[in-house]
């Protein structure tokens, strides 16, 4: 244990140094001012988003519900920027580098520095976003006068295991390749254009509901506070939350994710030559 802590601080140090970190904090504050703004401003505009659900009251906690809801669209897509900033480079950098020449001779086993790097990674990605949920919890209590109903918190946990998770599959994609320019490309073709079109068609080709892919099982830290279905594909939902029962399932799907993609990962990362 104290090998990896020495391992995760010397990093955790290494990330918030950085100019990948100062670049997503100044990101994550333009962003959260923006949200700022167009809370206050389009507050009354909510009616009109309820009116195809023909809603003809609105009580503070669903007003709040809403609110959080468009808040949180931005956290699905906040934690892919930061695990490609700070996870993408994390073992191609070293292979790039030639640094890898050095950390492999340190008396500490590979599995050790796997671990404490991502660690040390997903840190800095947790902290970026607590930023953003910091400015969303305060400007809500402003604008409605209400602290975190029950469903911010599940939210807030599945944005933990879906940062945890996009982390573990950008550090197992990291150890496939020596350069951290394909490590940043894959990551992104990956999420936001393969598992795109894989939903669409499996949607509309074969009306196959591909709740397993990650970033339908991401959907559940905005669809905590409303099971609303915006794609166009599919059912609209509904202004309730999502049962329990499927962001129980989702979470399960992450936790598998996490789990195949670190043990592979690492089982690469032990088996790496540098050349």
């Amino acid at each position: 244990m104290s090998s990896l802590s020495t391992v995760y601080v010397h990093y955790l140090r290494n990330y918030y140094r950085s100019r990948s970190f100062y670049l997503m904090l100044i990101l994550i504050l333009m962003i959260s001012s923006l949200m700022t703004y167009f809370s206050f401003r389009y507050y009354s505009k909510v009616p009109e988003f309820l009116a195809s659900f023909h809603v003809t009251s609105l009580p503070p906690v669903l007003r709040y519900r809403v609110f959080a809801y468009f808040w949180a669209f931005v956290l699905t897509t906040v934690p892919v920027f930061a695990s490609v900033f700070f996870g993408s480079p994390a073992i191609s950098g070293e292979m790039e580098n030639r640094t890898a020449y050095h950390i492999f001779q340190l008396p500490v086993g590979r599995f050790t520095l796997y671990s404490g790097k991502y660690l040390a990674a997903l840190t800095v990605s947790v902290i970026i976003a607590l930023i953003y949920i910091a400015f969303q919890v305060a400007v809500l209590r402003v604008l409605l006068g209400m602290g975190p109903v029950p469903q911010f918190y599940i939210s807030l946990g599945m944005l933990l295991l879906f940062i945890s998770t996009i982390m573990s599959i950008t550090f197992m994609v990291s150890t496939f390749f020596s350069r951290n320019m394909y490590a940043y490309i894959t990551v992104l073709i990956a999420y936001y254009i393969v598992l795109d079109a894989l939903n669409i068609i499996l949607q509309l080709l074969y009306n196959i509901d591909p709740y397993y892919l990650l970033n339908n099982v991401a959907a559940s830290v905005e669809e905590a506070y409303l099971d609303v279905n915006i794609t166009g594909f599919g059912a609209p939902g509904s202004l309730s939350p999502m049962p329990y029962a499927t962001v129980a399932r989702n979470a399960y799907i992450m936790v598998l994710y996490l789990v195949v993609a670190f043990v592979i990962g690492a089982l690469i990362f032990e088996r790496r030559e540098v050349k």
